[in-house]
């Protein structure tokens, strides 16, 4: 569990900031970034953050992550990680989780894990609902629930990258499936069919303390 969640991970923190935009002061720093001006993306980032704005709290927790403009510091990304999770940003949510199934920057705990994971699932990002999946099998965080995993796993593989972690994905389905009878396959598609993603709307904004 813990080598796979590594490797994705290291997907997550590499290519989401590249891929979102927003316009205005966001897209500055998205553009200072792409130029590899990371100080300047910072620097655009940081009030925003500080004045509660969700997206620019999560990268700047990226920032800290990678070590980008500042000192890389595991226990400052987790904490703009946590910040824009309350909000609901379901990429800082994500990430967060992975921090405590790691114990990056926070203390290892799987509860939390699954928490964070399954707000982010709950929003569509795949790769939350795989790893909550993962933790369903294997009873780490969460009650033991083969169920809830073949839900979850299944629902993640055809929005993952194509090739290895999709592959794992789908290794993972196979050796849930094979645990379970025809009956429990098939509440665990009936519970995936459901399913629909549910949007958290960040609340009003705060200013954080920092």
């Amino acid at each position: 569990m813990n080598q796979f969640t590594r490797h994705v991970v290291a997907a997550v923190i590499a290519g989401t900031l590249v891929a979102s935009a927003s316009a205005g002061p966001l897209e500055d720093g998205m553009e200072a970034y792409q130029e590899k001006d990371y100080l300047k993306a910072i620097q655009v980032w940081r009030p925003l953050a500080q004045a509660g704005d969700r997206e620019a709290q999560y990268r700047l927790g990226v920032m800290y992550a990678e070590g980008r403009g500042v000192p890389p510091n595991d226990a400052e990304a987790a904490l703009w990680f946590e910040r824009a999770a309350e909000q609901g940003e379901p990429m800082a949510q994500y990430n967060l989780a992975a921090s405590y199934v790691e114990g990056t920057g926070v203390r290892k705990d799987m509860a939390a894990a699954a928490k964070w994971f399954r707000r982010a699932a709950d929003q569509g990002v795949p790769l939350a609902q795989l790893n909550l999946g993962l933790l369903y099998a294997s009873g780490a965080g969460v009650a033991q629930d083969n169920v809830e995993a073949l839900k979850w796993i299944d629902l993640s593989i055809y929005a993952l990258p194509a090739g290895g972690i999709r592959s794992d994905a789908a290794k993972a389905v196979a050796d849930v499936a094979g645990k379970m009878n025809s009956d429990e396959i098939q509440e665990a598609r009936s519970r995936e069919r459901a399913w629909k993603v549910k949007a958290e709307t960040p609340p009003e904004k705060k200013p954080a303390a920092k």
